[in-house]
């Protein structure tokens, strides 16, 4: 049990400079969709929910708006292969993509929505065709982001609560002596000041 104290502690720096990384991965993964315009400032207003304990929602989020968009992705690829075209419906579905995605700031699919409405007013098969591909192509990269940086944001929990469960492995022999108890009850510390 010394030994495992000793090596925590002397890997304890070690770890926080990895959380710390870790912590400002999502920062970074947000610029980065930000600064390539696949997310705009109203997705920073989502992203700040993080900031203010609410990372469950923050996931929430973004799981809702993912499964929802496939949802109504696939609906629209099946209603155009129809025998007789409803451009009105499609039209009703890609309107409704675009304002899950501008609630969300899902820029680039929001873009691609108004050309797939723009199809759906033409009433053009082949111009509609070619705007949901390029709407599903611009979903499948912000989809792939958003979850990246959902399990950034999940990480550093994931990680504490493998330190906790590995205490608890420790101490799984049922000794109740007090000084296994005081040294899992440092270790514990320890690792609660590591990650919070």
């Amino acid at each position: 049990m010394l030994k495992i104290i000793y090596r925590f502690s002397c890997r304890k720096q070690f770890s926080v400079m990895a959380l710390s990384i870790q912590i400002l991965l999502p920062e970074l993964s947000f610029q980065s969709m930000h600064d390539e315009g696949i997310v705009n400032d109203q997705f920073s207003h989502i992203q700040h929910l993080t900031m203010v304990g609410r990372a469950d929602h923050f996931v929430q989020l973004i799981n809702m708006y993912c499964l929802d968009v496939e949802t109504i992705l696939s609906q629209l690829a099946s209603s155009i292969d129809l025998p007789t075209v409803d451009f009105p419906k499609l039209a009703a579905l890609a309107a409704e993509v675009e304002e899950r995605s501008s609630c969300i700031g899902a820029e680039h699919v929001r873009l691609a929505c108004v050309n797939l409405m723009k199809a759906c007013d033409q009433k053009q098969k082949q111009n509609f065709l070619q705007a949901l591909s390029w709407t599903k192509n611009e979903f499948a990269i912000t989809r792939n982001k958003l979850q990246v940086l959902v399990q950034d944001y999940l990480a550093p929990f994931l990680i504490y609560g493998a330190c906790l469960f590995y205490l608890i492995l420790l101490n799984a022999d049922g000794t109740q002596d007090y000084e296994t108890r005081s040294k899992t009850k440092k270790l514990e510390d320890a690792v609660y000041q590591v990650f919070f």
